[in-house]
């Protein structure tokens, strides 16, 4: 593929997290996705199996991947997200992660140059395909006033983190919480301490469109990435974005409404 070289020596690493109990054709849509759309910068892909009984056959999961050069970490107990992250940089070397969870698939060549290659610039500390202002405190999300507490009110910009980029360095000192349930994913994603809020103590948390450009967080719903604008600027889609496309006009309206506008 042309305008990259993938090897273990890449200072950039891709992590894909298979999430077992979803079997294996998430993973079939991702290596399509990613096979048909060069990511454009060098790298080496890092296929992470998680929620995998021990001694469970891999045998499908290794199918799909058969034509894509990888490396692979098997996790000895299920974890959420973003702790199967926290072990991945732990014990990792790469200068630079780039995560992208079980639903996510690339849209476009270039889409790791488009994304990761502003990490280049110093004054940027993180870069999400996808950004949003959403709070769970201040709509009528189900969770008890008490669970929500410490979740900012709207707004709360945070990148979210089914696609997102950052350096090693920064991500080590960041104070991971422990996370054994989806609210604690839940609060480090969108909390007053999130991920997000931490990382912005080393520069910029931007959303990086098709287009090349990185939209600090007042241009976040400008970008046309995440239940804005058709999502005409997105680089990586997920389950969540795709909901939004495939919602009627009323649905969309309520999802923008979520993500932008205070309830």
């Amino acid at each position: 593929m042309s305008g990259e070289v993938r090897g273990a020596d890449a200072e950039l690493a891709v992590v894909h997290l298979v999430w077992g109990p979803l079997g294996v054709e998430p993973l079939r849509r991702f290596v399509a996705a990613y096979t048909a759309h060069p990511a454009g910068q060098e790298h080496r892909l890092v296929v992470v199996y998680n929620g995998l009984d021990a001694g469970a056959d891999v045998g499908p999961w290794r199918e799909a991947l058969t034509d894509v050069r990888h490396e692979e970490i098997h996790l000895t107990s299920p974890m959420l997200d973003l702790a199967a992250y926290r072990e991945v940089v732990a014990g990792g070397d790469a200068a630079a992660y780039c995560f992208l969870n079980s639903y996510s698939e690339p849209l476009v060549a270039d889409w790791l140059r488009l994304l990761a290659g502003h990490l280049s610039d110093p004054t940027i500390a993180a870069v999400g395909a996808t950004g949003s202002y959403e709070s769970i405190r201040t709509t009528s999300h189900p969770l008890t006033r008490v669970r929500k507490r410490d979740i900012p009110e709207f707004p709360n910009p945070h990148l979210r983190t089914n696609a997102f980029a950052v350096r090693r360095e920064h991500l080590m000192r960041v104070e991971w919480p422990r996370i054994s349930s989806k609210m604690d994913a839940r609060r480090f994603e969108s909390g007053s301490h999130s991920l997000t809020r931490q990382l912005q103590r080393f520069g910029r948390t931007v959303v990086a469109g098709r287009d090349g450009r990185a939209y600090d967080v007042t241009a976040w719903r400008e970008s046309r990435t995440f239940r804005s604008g058709d999502q005409s600027n997105l680089l990586i889609s997920d389950n969540r974005t795709r909901e939004y496309l495939a919602a009627s006009r009323e649905r969309r309206d309520d999802l923008e409404r979520r993500a932008w506008q205070a309830r």
